[in-house]
């Protein structure tokens, strides 16, 4: 096709098009206590398959989380650490890369 008419064509269908407005970010939502025991209690079933997961498969699945656990021996302690901004995640996109191999 012809880059100018089809430029044109653009043109012309965007200025029928209106613009949106942008919208306000939603606030985070604030969860109850009782919220919070439901959403542990559902995940009583994965905290159980960790536990009894392999060492490997347990790692891979906190490096997918972005969770770091750090071992301090003398103190015989672990601390755990995560981002939980989703911007950090690269939102939208896929932790585990492009799945696709055909989107190229």
């Amino acid at each position: 096709a012809d880059p100018r008419l089809v430029t044109r064509w653009m043109a012309e269908t965007q200025a029928g098009v209106p613009k949106p407005s942008p919208r306000p970010a939603p606030r985070p939502q604030k969860l109850m206590k009782v919220e919070i025991r439901h959403l542990a209690e559902e995940l009583g079933d994965i905290r159980q398959a960790l536990i009894d997961a392999d060492p490997d498969d347990k790692a891979e699945v906190y490096r997918q989380l972005g969770l770091r656990l750090t071992y301090h021996p003398a103190k015989r302690t672990v601390r755990a650490e995560t981002n939980l901004d989703p911007h950090s995640w690269g939102y939208g996109a896929c932790p585990r890369g492009d799945l696709n191999p055909h989107a190229r």
